[in-house]
């Protein structure tokens, strides 16, 4: 049976409204909301529990320039050769455990050793689909990431009503996926508006210049120009590195979907992308780092 955007936002409703209901009979509302306005804690004893006292809120947009301005400094100690350097383009490394294009791709038990890789080939931030039928995700899993990794984490969901941004925020996010063609221009301000409330950063998809002009009239920095159509999951990327090019050169502009080699990073780093993120190719592979490091030229 083939799947729809719309499938995907009507499960969505029925899952947030099941949410709700069954979180205020148990805790209510209110409490979650004065959780998630205190800064996040990570679990003690874990990896990232010693970043308490130091998660900035632009934690991962600095990660995404600083990609740039550690290869200005590396070149200055290499030789100067004709294959293209990727370092100063930053790659973002999802954990995706299935999608309505591919099926299955991972598995639970192997995130944190799937983690652990993208770390090791140099990833520079990380992504974690949370959508539960048709992904595999949840904010469980979101959480466990966070627990495993000190790397920024951008929650990627089908985000239309505000309760998924509390959820990612009370899970650990850094920043928040919004996409435009999903929610009205008002919404999606409000979107934006909370996300940044809440200290984390709003990234915000587009597959259309119309959506970029919408998108160019909220506040948000981050614009992600997704090469897959969310009406048909088909891809396009000489769309993408088109509406790449409309993005003023002071936001941070970043390219989604249909990586599998350098030739596409290097196609997006032409266009104008910052960062790239890499999810079903890594997902895919045996060595997640070997991939990671043979798409920056490592």
């Amino acid at each position: 049976m083939k799947i729809t955007l719309q499938d995907i936002i009507q499960n969505k409703k029925r899952e947030i409204g099941r949410k709700q209901r069954r979180f205020d009979k148990v805790q209510g509302l209110s409490t979650l909301l004065h959780d998630v306005r205190q800064p996040y804690k990570y679990p003690q004893g874990t990896l990232s529990s010693s970043l308490n006292e130091h998660r900035p809120p632009n934690f991962f947009s600095s990660y995404i320039q600083l990609a740039g301005r550690r290869s200005v400094h590396a070149q200055m100690d290499k030789p100067f050769t004709s294959k293209q350097n990727l370092e100063d383009i930053a790659l973002i490394a999802e954990i995706k455990i299935a999608s309505p294009t591919s099926g299955r791709l991972g598995n639970l038990a192997d995130v944190k050793e799937k983690v652990s890789s993208y770390e090791l080939g140099g990833a520079d931030s990380l992504s974690v689909v949370v959508d539960k039928k048709y992904f595999g995700g949840s904010f469980a899993l979101l959480q466990k990431v966070r627990s495993f990794s000190q790397l920024p984490i951008l929650s990627k969901d089908f985000v239309i009503d505000k309760y998924q941004v509390y959820e990612a925020k009370f899970h650990g996010a850094d920043a928040v996926l919004l996409i435009a063609k999903i929610v009205s221009q008002d919404k999606l301000k409000m979107l934006v508006k909370l996300v940044r409330e809440l200290e984390m950063e709003p990234v915000v998809e587009v597959n259309s210049l119309e959506e970029l002009r919408r998108v160019l009239r909220v506040n948000t920095r981050i614009i992600a120009v997704n090469a897959r159509n969310l009406d048909d999951f088909s891809l396009d990327l000489d769309k993408a590195c088109r509406i790449l090019k409309r993005i003023p050169q002071n936001m941070v502009a970043l390219a989604f979907s249909g990586v599998s080699s350098r030739n596409e990073i290097v196609k997006y780093k032409d266009a104008g992308a910052k960062g790239v993120l890499v999810g079903t190719t890594l997902m895919k592979s045996k060595d997640p780092a070997k991939v990671i490091k043979e798409l920056k030229g490592l």
